[in-house]
């Protein structure tokens, strides 16, 4: 879906309100009308703010073309779980994306550097990844975004072109940002809710019901149940002819 722009909105809220008083001042109704599209006004920017599919404030990538589907990890790297989801990446030939965390990209980058050297996809998580990040100012935004980048250049020798925001909350200095930093912004089209699932067989069947052609699937490679639950995951797209791509071959599709 194309961004529908925040400004845009306003404008239209606006004269939509301006019209209300117009033609119906007058009108018992007046105050009810207004409140109504004050409120949709509302509703669409917050479920912009949360929804980062929606591309509100933020141009994201969030679905490939064609029939393949591509993995992607967030919150690693973690010592335990990412280099084991490695090992079953690299048993089935499957090329992934991994949005690292800064502050544990310089704990472990011995696991990023190795991931990059495998072909993997290294992505900017932001530093920190707190829970408060997205309300920051556009410079302590920026300089979290940057020190994850720094982080992972110093890691993998070269910088990282692509960022996916945190709980996928986005706000419009998230776009001033990145426009200025010049990296994409990748959401996904399929968010697999690893963090909340209780075994690998509630994943699985999650993940096979809802996964489509271009499906970008969000797990966590920091969650043991996406770990047991990968191989049944790769399983199923393997029984119904859905190939797993790799991010690579999805930049040069949307680029």
């Amino acid at each position: 879906m194309k961004r529908l722009k925040h400004k845009t909105l306003v404008v239209i809220t606006f004269i939509a309100l301006l019209l209300l008083f117009v033609f119906y001042r007058d009108s018992n109704h007046l105050f009810l009308m207004s409140g109504i599209v004050i409120i949709l006004f509302l509703s669409l920017t917050i479920y912009g703010v949360f929804q980062i599919r929606f591309n509100y404030f933020v141009d994201s990538i969030n679905k490939g073309k064609g029939s393949s589907v591509y993995l992607s990890f967030d919150d690693g790297p973690d010592p335990e779980i990412t280099p084991k989801i490695l090992e079953i990446l690299e048993s089935e030939n499957i090329k992934a994306a991994f949005f690292v965390i800064g502050n544990k990209v310089e704990l472990y980058p011995g696991i990023v550097k190795e991931l990059h050297e495998k072909g993997h996809l290294i992505a900017n998580h932001t530093y920190s990844h707190s829970n408060k990040i997205a309300m920051l100012s556009k410079e302590k935004l920026m300089n979290d975004i940057n020190k994850c980048s720094a982080a992972i250049e110093k890691a993998i020798g070269k910088p990282s072109l692509y960022f996916r925001p945190p709980y996928g909350i986005t706000t419009p200095r998230y776009r001033s940002v990145l426009n200025q930093l010049k990296l994409t912004s990748f959401g996904w089209t399929l968010r697999s809710f690893d963090t909340l699932m209780k075994s690998k067989e509630q994943l699985i069947n999650r993940v096979a019901r809802l996964i489509s052609p271009g499906s970008i699937i969000l797990l966590h490679d920091n969650r043991k149940v996406t770990l047991e639950a990968l191989p049944g995951i790769i399983s199923h797209c393997k029984k119904n002819g859905i190939k797993i791509a790799s991010f690579a071959e999805l930049t040069r599709l949307t680029s």
